[in-house]
């Protein structure tokens, strides 16, 4: 055996004995002892945790914020990327803080990464997401391409990030580190683009969609055939603004989300005891 297949199967090994460990794979914002709930966040191709850093701040203390932290990047940016999407909901799984009711907010990328994760809990028969939001993403049954932006050259990958808004000028100015950004922008966009929801499943979730009005990368329509996947009553919200609407909406945003949150908790269990 090669020596270089005996690091990548000692690498993956780790992996998985990590994924035992939340705090690796979980941070928590605004840790509160009169926690009630969680919603667990899933952040965009590129991104990291921190986008919902500020979030527990519009929520009131019985909703702690929790948002996954996956390899390559801030408190993780020396470990190797995942690019397989069924590979990381199975370390999420293993991961997921499971002793309060939750609820999962995904957004771009991170909303097929949620749902991913769903679909494995439900089919492990674990306890499952109260509420999924999912938000300026394209539907999991729609995602696959036949040629994954992965193999995009490093000017083209730019200039697609460029175009959803999300691409920080300093960052053009640092090879090393946009080097670093582009490994796992691929190992992101590979995660959605070779994504195949699993024949047969039919997973059902409570489940609401966000778009930005003005967002040009993200069609409407594919927004709502997440409908596909819905219990029932789905609607989709939009804000005004793009790809990123959420960072000048948040607030409002936040209150919109824990109020479907408690409204679809009443709804299920009425249907309980009905």
């Amino acid at each position: 055996m090669r020596v270089h297949s005996i690091e990548k199967m000692t690498a993956e090994v780790n992996m998985r004995t990590d994924a035992k460990q939340p705090g690796r794979w979980f941070r928590c914002f605004g840790a509160s002892p009169n926690a009630r709930r969680r919603l667990i966040c899933f952040h965009h191709a590129g991104g990291g945790a921190s986008l919902f850093r500020e979030w527990h701040r519009h929520c009131s203390p019985d909703t702690e914020v929790w948002a996954v932290a996956i390899p390559g990047r801030e408190t993780r940016i020396t470990e190797k990327p995942v690019d397989q999407l069924s590979a990381l909901a199975g370390l999420l799984v293993q991961a997921l803080p499971q002793e309060l009711p939750f609820a999962f907010f995904g957004h771009s990328l991170g909303a097929v990464v949620s749902f991913e994760l769903a679909r494995q809990l439900h089919e492990r028969r674990l306890a499952v997401p109260q509420h999924l939001f999912v938000s300026a993403c394209t539907a999991p049954q729609l995602c696959r391409r036949d040629r994954s932006r992965a193999h995009l050259s490093d000017a083209e990958l730019l200039r697609l990030l460029q175009g959803f808004g999300g691409t920080p000028k300093e960052i053009l100015g640092h090879p090393g580190y946009l080097e670093m950004v582009l490994s796992v922008l691929r190992a992101d966009f590979n995660l959605i683009d070779e994504y195949i929801v699993p024949e047969g499943c039919d997973v059902r979730f409570p489940m609401t969609a966000y778009a930005g009005s003005s967002d040009a990368n993200i069609r409407l329509d594919k927004i709502l055939a997440w409908d596909r996947w819905a219990t029932r009553d789905f609607v989709c919200h939009q804000f005004d603004g793009d790809h990123f609407y959420l960072n000048e909406h948040r607030e409002a945003l936040i209150k919109d989300v824990l109020s479907r949150w408690g409204k679809s908790v009443v709804s299920n269990a009425a249907d309980v005891y009905a």
